[in-house]
């Protein structure tokens, strides 16, 4: 069933004994929804954690650690945020699936898996929809809880560059502002500050990028073993899909990285005239119109799946009609 922002306050209201999950390879958002709405709920006197999630990165990890919960906990009411479907439940979540109570998010590829679905296509960040959540409910923003809805906002948005950025994103980082968060500080932190293994990656990304279709498709394939070799973790290869298409002419930029397990990640960014989402749903996977991605499975190789992303992608650019 299909809830507004004052259904799912109130749906909330009603609850305890909360658990909340977020997906694999937990971005910003994700990390940032649960903590804010984690530390929303108890504010109200509710029993609120999020599950564990062995993938979290430096970056995102305080956000949520504080808020795992005990061995005994059992619970009671399962709420999902910015997670677009449930094969992207994380291991330790799978016993949740096809019990989630609410589902909290913002893609458009969501098709409401849980009993009560809340997502709100139009916004720039699923952060977005928890404040909004947790302003119907009546909670008092802290400090704490607007660095987290702060994050998640800001790292969906990039910084509040890309075109899913709304008036209402402004409005709800303005509100983070006024609780005395240090947004400059934070932005610092997510966009400007860079290990040494990312700066390695950065280079080998543009040494080795090729340009398709005369200059409209940009690829970069990130080796296992350059990964490895420059000790780069998810958090030194956080975003740097983005790369890609900011160079001038790119419209598609397709980032692929070799995981360890043998399966190739996906990651698709591209303009307005390009559904990225279009590219990824070929390959199981989706996202955003600017913002997508999949994987591809063990039995390709690398250079298997190169040639049938490239097509996949030029079919797509082909019909978008440019």
């Amino acid at each position: 069933m299909t809830v507004d922002i004052g259904g799912a306050a109130a749906a909330l209201q009603a609850a305890d004994d909360v658990l909340i999950l977020t997906h694999r390879r937990p971005d910003g958002d994700t990390t940032g929804c649960a903590g804010a709405l984690c530390r929303g709920l108890r504010q109200l006197g509710k029993t609120a954690y999020i599950l564990p999630n062995a993938e979290v990165t430096k970056r995102y990890a305080p956000m949520i650690t504080e808020c795992y919960p005990p061995e005994d906990f059992s619970p009671q009411y399962i709420i999902t945020t910015d997670i677009a479907e449930e094969k992207l439940f994380t291991d330790n979540a799978e016993e949740y699936k096809g019990r989630v109570d609410l589902v909290i998010d913002h893609h458009r590829s969501n098709i409401g898996y849980g009993r009560q679905n809340l997502i709100q296509t139009g916004a720039g960040g699923c952060a977005e929809v928890v404040y909004d959540v947790l302003a119907a409910l009546g909670v008092r923003l802290t400090q704490d809880i607007a660095g987290c809805v702060y994050v998640g906002l800001s790292t969906d948005t990039g910084c509040f560059k890309f075109s899913n950025t709304t008036a209402h994103s402004h409005e709800v980082a303005a509100a983070c502002l006024a609780a005395g968060i240090d947004g400059g500080e934070i932005n610092r932190a997510l966009f400007e500050t860079k290990s040494r293994p990312r700066f390695e990656m950065e280079r080998i990304l543009f040494d080795t990028m090729e340009f398709l279709h005369s200059g409209r498709i940009a690829l970069a394939v990130l080796r296992r073993a350059d990964i490895d070799r420059t000790g780069a973790d998810m958090d030194d290869l956080d975003s740097i899909a983005s790369l890609t298409r900011q160079i001038e002419g790119v419209q598609v930029g397709l980032t692929l990285t070799e995981n360890k397990d043998g399966t190739t990640k996906l990651s698709v960014r591209t303009t307005k005239e390009v559904d990225a989402s279009a590219i990824c749903r070929k390959f199981g996977g989706g996202g955003h119109l600017r913002a997508a991605g999949a994987t591809l499975g063990a039995e390709l190789t690398t250079a298997q799946a190169r040639e049938a992303v490239i097509r996949a992608a030029e079919e797509v650019y082909e019909q978008s009609g440019i």
